[in-house]
């Protein structure tokens, strides 16, 4: 049987926002987004925009939409707004098969809500979204677990809407795992609470469960009723994929009746309805839906003894499901190859595709709802080509002499193992006797280190809040530098990196900086560095970026020298320091002067070229010495740029661009850093720190993270 794919709906945002309700479709809301001065009510309008585009399938529009709202909320002015724009671009994505993207999207916004306690409607459907991407991934356990949170929270605030969705996924997830019984009780509950037609577009989901139930069980004439119900409420609310579904679906039910029925015009419906899929799915670019349109009409092929052109089809939609890693997909396609080359004779091609299949399939068994699923049918297929495998005489012949020929020495090697195991046992339970006094040794001091490393922890933590106190708020710094984001991510509880931000006169002093070591004696030195740089522009008045350097690289000789060592053996032990990249930025109407200085760090600037949409790098070096011990130290170079409109300004530490991972594990290196920092100039500062953090965690991939790492990006 073929999976269900099924389409989320839209009616939550219209069903939960009031200014939807009276601002109902496209026209009424472009009208009132062009009237209203509220950013708030700009950004709901844009939400409902995208919403309102994406029902209908119009992807383009709805992306577009989405965009503007992500930007005019690019400061999480309100979260809630911003949780429904991210699930919608996922959810876009997820129209796509481009599950990877979608599930970032989606774990965005659930990031979002949980760290605005956000705990409302906005939060099940984000549970709802994350359910259907991991279904689609092919993890049922987390797609049960979200499912049942979102359906728990819909049912504490009583959302019809919601509810109505996650009982109709909840079928889909049971008819997958073939409880039919669960899956008939929650699309029934689903259509209860819709008995009104509440909700168009999710009757037609409903149908879709009922009509995959019916043929499921073989009743032909109640599924065919089903999914032409499907594709009738599908076009009245112009919902394409929905429609692509129900194709799908139709094609499968007529090739069923000709199964039953031979008649050539049956197949010939099944074929029609199959092409009718892949049309309409390529129309919105759903790779997923397409995959199914040509695994249908391929199955025809066959029925029509057109092997090669089932043969094409085949590969066609193995290659969609290796693109977008649909695992389940891919291995029904193997066997769907086994079977074909078998039925021509192709013995080896035959073998290596249904060893593909069983690989595949063992795989995906990993999880205990795909074992309950599988089990029985992998266990039948693998005795079933084992035993068409060893059919021949001869093999059988040659087997039983085998045994016949190592049947003594078997028993042989049983009473020698006997007698071994005999002589084991009672060393084992002389051994045991003294291992169990010692264990109760091991636990005393188990019990003693348990205890010395809470402690250790728990003063980390401290550590922490102490650090994190002399850190600015995120509200502080958009305050004084509006169109900016810190990316910041310690790789221990505490760090060695920290960034840096002040107000002097009519200049905005910032910085990022790296300090020796990482986790705690990063930390205690970021304290030191931290301090001294504030000791400089706040008690001795110094506001030249250049000098702020030099004297805190004084201060901070100076405070590590402080030991009852003698001088000569104390600096030559302590080298303990920092690499900094520091800026002065002046802000007016008609101009803006960037003053910079750098200790190890560079500055980087890209600014737009009279080519339009593309940009230009510029770098400026620093003094190659650190703050703090240094053999012959030279003053540090102040440097003066008259900055132009549209110009984006970075400075960071050495931890993003030195990160392993990759396919080969090696350093991303500085080259990479600046190509990709280029490829994302025309996205707001937000959306930056957002791609920012994702490239480094796809970089990173499963390996450790092996620095500190702090980019601060700025635009004029």
């Amino acid at each position: 049987m073929k999976k269900i794919i099924t389409v989320l709906i839209i009616t939550f945002f219209f069903s939960t926002i009031g200014i939807a309700q009276s601002l109902p479709y496209s026209d009424s809301l472009e009208h009132y987004l062009s009237t209203t001065t509220s950013i708030q009510k700009k950004i709901i309008s844009l939400n409902q925009l995208g919403a309102y585009y994406e029902s209908v399938s119009d992807y383009s529009k709805s992306f577009s939409s989405l965009s503007k709202a992500l930007e005019l909320n690019k400061n999480n002015a309100f979260p809630s707004e911003l949780i429904k724009t991210l699930n919608y671009m996922g959810y876009i994505y997820w129209h796509k098969s481009e599950y990877d993207s979608s599930l970032y999207y989606h774990l965005q916004a659930l990031k979002i809500a949980n760290e605005s306690n956000i705990n409302d409607e906005n939060l099940a459907f984000t549970y709802l979204m994350l359910g259907n991407d991991y279904y689609d991934k092919g993890d049922l356990s987390k797609t049960s677990s979200y499912y049942y949170n979102c359906l728990k929270l819909a049912d504490n605030l009583n959302n019809i809407s919601i509810k109505i969705q996650c009982h109709n996924r909840l079928s889909k997830l049971y008819f997958k795992m073939k409880d039919y019984k669960q899956a008939i009780e929650h699309v029934l509950k689903s259509l209860k609470l819709n008995n009104n037609e509440y909700d168009i577009r999710e009757l037609g989901v409903s149908y879709n469960n009922l009509g995959n139930l019916s043929l499921a069980i073989e009743e032909t004439d109640s599924a065919l009723y089903y999914f032409n119900q499907t594709l009738i409420n599908f076009k009245n609310c112009g919902d394409i994929i929905g429609q692509s579904i129900a194709s799908i679906n139709l094609g499968d039910t007529y090739l069923l009746l000709f199964e039953n029925n031979k008649l050539t015009h049956l197949l010939d419906s099944s074929n029609y309805y199959y092409k009718k899929s892949i049309h309409l799915n390529s129309i919105v670019d759903n790779k997923f839906g397409i995959i199914y349109g040509l695994w249908g009409v391929a199955d025809v092929a066959i029925k029509k003894q057109k092997f090669n052109v089932a043969l094409n089809h085949y590969f066609q939609a193995l290659k969609i499901s290796k693109e977008i890693g649909a695992k389940s997909e891919e291995a029904a396609l193997y066997y769907k190859l086994h079977l074909l080359h078998d039925r021509n004779n192709q013995t080896d091609s035959s073998l290596y595709f249904i060893k593909q299949h069983l690989e595949l399939k063992n795989q995906l068994e990993n999880s205990e709802q795909t074992k309950q699923l599988l089990r029985q049918e992998s266990k039948y297929e693998a005795e079933k080509i084992i035993a068409k495998e060893k059919a021949e005489s001869e093999k059988l012949r040659l087997i039983e002499q085998e045994k016949n020929k190592w049947k003594n020495i078997i028993i042989l090697i049983i009473v020698i193992v006997s007698i071994v195991l005999s002589y084991v046992s009672y060393i084992s339970i002389k051994r045991l006797k003294i291992i169990r006094s010692k264990n109760k040794l091991i636990n005393k001091i188990n019990e003693k280190i348990n205890a010395q490393k809470k402690e250790i922890i728990d003063s980390i933590n401290y550590a922490k809040r102490i650090q994190e106190a002399i850190l600015h708020s995120e509200k502080f710094i958009h305050e004084l530098l509006p169109n900016s984001f810190i990316f910041y991510k310690p790789k221990d509880i505490v760090a060695g990196d920290f960034y840096w931000l002040e107000q002097k006169e009519n200049s905005v002093f910032f910085a990022a900086a790296d300090c020796t070591g990482h986790g705690v004696p990063g930390a205690m030195v970021s304290v030191v560095c931290n301090n001294a740089l504030n000791r400089v522009l706040n008690e001795n008045e110094i506001l030249s970026p250049s000098k702020i350097l030099d004297k805190t690289s004084e201060l901070v000789c100076n405070q590590f020298i402080k030991t009852e060592l003698p001088i000569e053996k104390t600096m030559s032990q302590i080298r303990d320091g920092m690499d900094v990249s520091l800026c002065s930025l002046q802000l007016s109407e008609n101009y803006a002067i960037l003053q910079w200085s750098g200790a190890n760090n560079p500055l980087w600037i890209i600014r737009p070229t009279v080519i339009e949409e593309t940009f230009e790098l510029i770098e400026f070096k620093p003094n190659k010495q650190p703050i703090g011990k240094f053999d012959n130290p030279k003053p540090f170079t102040n440097h003066t740029i008259e900055l132009k409109k549209g110009d984006t300004i970075y400075v960071f530490t050495d931890g993003y661009a030195d990160q392993f991972g990759g396919e080969k594990g090696k350093k991303l290196m500085y080259k990479p850093f600046k190509e990709f920092l280029l490829s994302i100039q025309e996205k707001s500062m937000f959306e930056q720190k957002l791609l920012l953090e994702k490239h480094f965690d796809n970089w990173k991939g499963k390996l450790e993270q092996v620095d500190d790492v702090c980019v601060i990006g700025v635009r004029i």
